[in-house]
């Protein structure tokens, strides 16, 4: 997560914490009415407009909780995989199964670049591969042979306990540079 992302997430947090809990404060009647800003004046007066800050002042601070339990789930991902084999605890990180990946992505030659996300949960494993590929291939067949491949690949690493789900994400298509530059003997 990007640092710009994250410090807006927490500054927009604690602005719907604050303001809800001042809402609801006010609509308590929490606060000196002396100390009141003279806007806060018309919410004293009515009860409904009382009940309705109040209201807006506990989705606000639900908004925030939600904010903030989402921040606090993308910053802590399950970085590994832990399971018991017939000779003890097994932990794999998802670096290791991202790299195994990779490696089998490598032996294709239609797939130009590739990236791989890794989610775990639990012992479900997630494999998205984001890939470029060279233009003229079949994309159905290439792209379920691939498929097979990091199945197979991930599986061999985790056993077959674990649920490994691959998913393909092609992003674009190039053009090979050789089907356009003459070579020197065509010249």
């Amino acid at each position: 997560m990007k640092v710009t992302n994250a410090f807006a997430q927490l500054l927009s947090i604690f602005s719907f914490l604050t303001l809800g809990s001042l809402l609801i404060m006010v609509s308590l009647r929490l606060l000196a009415f002396d100390d009141a800003i003279l806007k806060l004046q018309e919410i004293y007066q009515s009860p409904w407009r009382s009940a309705q800050i109040g209201g807006l002042g506990l989705v606000f601070i639900i908004l925030g909780l939600a904010f903030s339990k989402s921040l606090v789930k993308s910053g802590r991902p399950n970085e590994a995989v832990i399971f018991q084999s017939p000779i003890g605890t097994m932990v794999v990180s998802s670096s290791a199964i991202e790299t195994a990946a990779l490696k089998a992505v490598k032996h294709f030659s239609l797939v130009k670049t590739a990236k791989a996300k890794i989610n775990i949960s639990g012992k479900n494993v997630e494999v998205k591969l984001r890939l470029t590929l060279w233009s003229g291939s079949p994309v159905p067949p290439l792209l379920a042979e691939l498929q097979q491949e990091v199945l197979a690949k991930v599986t061999r690493l985790l056993g077959e306990d674990n649920e490994v789900t691959v998913t393909c994400d092609v992003k674009g298509f190039e053009e090979s540079e050789s089907l356009f530059r003459p070579t020197e003997k065509s010249k």
